[in-house]
């Protein structure tokens, strides 16, 4: 394994100096082949012991990578096959992505890149976190999400919108709350508004049956600002309770942006228009 990344890096740089110097360093070219490949392989792996070892190496080698300059506006086009993002103000970058394990449980990873070069690591709690609709969390204690969507809130602060691939039973969808601090994050701000029933949220959490599709999506326009998402149900009154029962009844609700809080309203009256192009994830390969 080790002689192949060392071939392919030899191949690259002779590539890169027979070519037109680029905008980007050969070292941070070399980088990327490293951690696609790595990555190639965690994807590949079947048994707990490979994932945790090709994860491992991953996260090393993605460390190293992150502490080079250039790394805040590389654009890292070869890992497609994990959740790259870029805050809309481009205050900071996240380099997102999940493990699941043989028996179906899911674990997640992400570092955030901001644009002085600071790198934070987030540490996934989620399995272990109670209430978590109600909790404030910081960086080392982290409600795990593979993200999708990165909106600014409001100056500093932001929503995630993420996917939980949960434990092979049922799925999440995360809406998240987060603010940037010198060195650390915090997560779970009351900004999740319920006025009919006189109740905020710090993250609004979606659970439901693994086998279901639902939707969780951001529009903005001129005048608004929302997340429309899938209204959820049981499928009979005797399965509430049991998420794994619980699947979209083709109604949606939405939050609605407005003076940097989200506002609930029920049932709007929105259509899902299928799309090759959507935001949702399914459970990984």
């Amino acid at each position: 394994m080790r002689f192949l990344l060392v071939f392919l890096i030899c191949v690259y740089s002779t590539l890169s100096f027979s070519m037109n110097k680029g905008e980007f360093s050969v070292e941070i070219k070399n980088h990327e082949i490293i951690l696609d490949s790595l990555f190639d392989l965690l994807r590949s792996s079947t048994l707990d012991s490979e994932f945790q070892r090709y994860n491992q190496e991953f996260i090393e080698q993605l460390e190293k990578t992150l502490e080079l300059k250039e790394s805040f506006s590389y654009p890292f086009k070869n890992l497609v096959k994990m959740s790259k993002l870029v805050s809309p103000d481009g205050e900071f970058r996240l380099f997102n992505w999940n493990v699941e394990s043989q028996s179906g449980v899911h674990s997640f990873y992400c570092y955030i890149l901001k644009k002085n070069g600071t790198i934070i690591k987030l540490r996934d709690n989620h399995r272990i976190i109670e209430r978590a609709e109600s909790k404030s969390l910081t960086h080392t204690n982290w409600y795990g999400a593979l993200y999708y969507k990165i909106i600014v809130t409001k100056k500093g602060r932001y929503t995630l919108l993420g996917w939980n691939g949960k434990d092979g039973i049922t799925t999440q969808k995360v809406m998240e709350t987060m603010s940037l601090s010198r060195r650390g994050a915090k997560f779970g701000f009351n900004l999740f508004e319920y006025p009919s029933e006189r109740k905020t949220k710090k993250r609004v959490i979606l659970t439901y049956s693994d086998e279901a599709i639902v939707s969780v999506k951001y529009y903005k326009t001129k005048k608004t600002e929302e997340i429309v998402f899938s209204h959820l149900s049981p499928s009979t009154p005797q399965m509430t309770g049991f998420y794994q029962y619980y699947y979209p009844d083709l109604s949606f609700d939405k939050f609605v942006l407005t003076n940097g809080k989200w506002i609930f309203e029920s049932d709007s009256l929105m259509k899902n228009e299928k799309s090759n192009q959507d935001d949702n994830y399914n459970p990984p390969e």
